[in-house]
C-alpha cells in the first residue's frame, strides 16, 4: 500500500551513546555500513518505498557528515518542491522547553511546529539505528484497517544486548497490545524496533498534554500507562531485521552482510535500499592479491590477502598485507607487511608497515577516524 498521507519522522541522534567511539564525529544516523550504505539509508528507504513524500530528520550534534550524506534527498526522490526532505533543529523550543533533547519526546516537542504545519494525517516515527527492509505500507494498511491509535513494529528473538532500555510487548491474538515491559534479563522475547504509526493531530495533543504534565517519555510515560485508553496494535516483522545497539552488534550486523541468504533478505529488488552515488573507478586487484568471501567497493586497490571482510570506496591494502574478519571504512591504508584482524578501521586511518591491529571475537579492535596504528 503507497500513500502521500504519511509524514515521516526519523531521529538520527537518540542512541549515539551506544556506539561511543563510531559516532565521536558522526550521528548514529551516518554511521557506514556494509561497504557502501550509511544506517539512515534503510530508514530512508523504508519510508519512501511507501510513497511518503515528506520526512523530517530530528538532529541534535555531529550531523555535518548527515548532511553531507543525504544532501538534498535526491537519491530517495525527496528533492521535492512540495513535501521533500527536511533538517530540523536540535533546541527545544517555542515555550515547551530548553536545551538539547535527550528522549524522543523532548525531541518532538522540539519540532512542534513542523508537525503542526505538515498536511499529512499520518506520522511515522522511526529511529536510524534499524537494519531492515520494511513494508510500511502495509503496516499503514494494518494501521487503517484496526482502527488504530497507535501501531508499533515488533519482532521476536533475542533482546538487543542493550535490552534495559527495549520496549518488550505483550501481543494478543488480535494483535492488540497488551502491556509494555522493559526486563532485567536478556531473553527471547517480542520487542518493539521503535517504528510508530499514529495520527498526526492525536500525537499534537499527546505532546502538548504531555509537556503540561511535565512528562518527558514517548514510551514509558504516555504508551505503556495507556493501552486501557489508547488502542494499541502491534505489526509483527517477521523478515531480517536488527537493531544496532553495541560495538559487537555493529561488526556482526555487517559481517551477515557477507551471506549472500543475508543479503537477498535485506537488499530487496521489489523494494530497494537508496544510498549516495560516487563515480569512482572499479576496484583493483593486482597480480599476486588474494580476495575470499569479501564485499569490496569500488576505488580499492588490493596488492595483499583479503578474507571475510568488508571494504569500502578507496580503501587500499598493500603488498603483503593480510586483513581478515574486519570491516575497513573509506580511504583507509594498509601498508606494507601490515595485519589486520577482528578489527573495524573508521575512515582515513591507517596501519603501518608491519604493525599489527588485532582482535578478537569477543573483542574486536577499534582504530579511530584519522588515527594511525604504529
Amino acid at each position: 500500500m503507497r500513500t502521500n498521507n504519511i509524514l515521516g519522522i526519523v531521529f538520527a541522534n537518540v542512541n549515539d551513546n551506544l556506539l561511543p567511539n563510531l559516532t565521536k564525529k558522526r550521528s548514529m544516523a551516518s554511521v557506514p555500513f556494509a561497504g557502501r550504505y550509511r544506517l539512515v539509508d534503510f530508514t530512508l528507504s523504508n519510508l519512501t518505498n511507501a510513497g511518503i513524500s515528506q520526512v523530517g530528520i530530528i538532529t541534535k550534534e555531529n550531523y555535518q557528515s548527515l548532511m553531507d550524506h543525504i544532501g538534498s534527498g535526491r537519491e530517495w526522490d525527496l528533492d521535492r518542491k512540495s513535501g521533500g526532505l527536511f533538517i530540523l533543529p536540535p533546541f527545544v523550543s517555542g515555550g515547551i522547553g530548553d536545551g538539547v533533547y535527550k528522549t524522543h519526546l523532548e525531541a518532538l516537542k522540539s519540532i512542534i511546529n513542523f508537525l503542526k504545519r505538515a498536511k499529512q494525517d499520518y506520522v511515522a516515527i522511526c529511529d536510524s539505528d534499524l537494519v531492515a527492509n520494511l513494508d510500511i505500507g502495509e503496516m499503514f494498511r494494518q494501521h487503517i484497517e484496526d482502527e488504530a491509535d497507535f501501531t508499533i513494529a515488533y519482532k521476536y528473538g533475542k533482546l538487543p544486548k542493550n535490552h534495559e532500555r527495549t520496549m518488550v510487548v505483550s501481543v494478543s491474538d488480535n494483535r492488540r497490545i497488551e502491556k509494555i515491559e522493559y526486563v532485567k534479563e536478556r531473553t527471547n522475547a517480542d520487542y518493539s524496533l521503535d517504528i510508530l504509526l499514529t495520527r498526526r493531530l492525536f500525537l499534537i495533543d499527546l505532546i502538548e498534554k504531555a509537556v503540561a504534565e511535565g512528562k518527558n517519555s514517548l514510551s514509558r510515560d504516555i504508551l505503556a500507562l495507556s493501552l486501557d485508553k489508547y488502542k494499541v496494535m502491534g505489526y509483527k516483522i517477521e523478515g531480517f531485521a536488527e537493531v544496532i545497539d553495541t560495538p559487537k552488534t555493529y561488526y556482526d550486523l555487517n559481517m551477515k552482510m557477507l551471506d549472500s541468504k543475508v543479503r537477498k533478505q535485506l537488499f530487496s529488488c521489489e523494494r530497494p535500499i537508496y544510498t549516495k552515488t560516487h563515480d569512482s573507478m572499479p576496484a583493483k586487484y593486482c597480480i599476486g592479491s588474494n580476495v575470499t568471501n569479501s564485499l569490496i567497493a569500488d576505488g580499492c586497490v588490493i596488492e595483499g590477502t583479503v578474507k571475510n571482510s568488508i571494504l569500502f570506496r578507496n580503501v587500499t591494502v598493500k603488498k603483503g598485507a593480510v586483513v581478515e574478519n574486519s570491516i575497513i571504512m573509506q580511504n583507509a591504508d594498509i601498508e606494507e607487511n601490515a595485519k589486520v584482524s577482528y578489527a573495524v578501521m573508521d575512515k582515513v586511518s591507517t596501519v603501518a608497515k608491519h604493525c599489527v591491529l588485532e582482535g578478537t571475537k569477543q573483542k574486536i579492535a577499534l582504530l579511530e577516524k584519522g588515527e594511525t596504528q604504529k
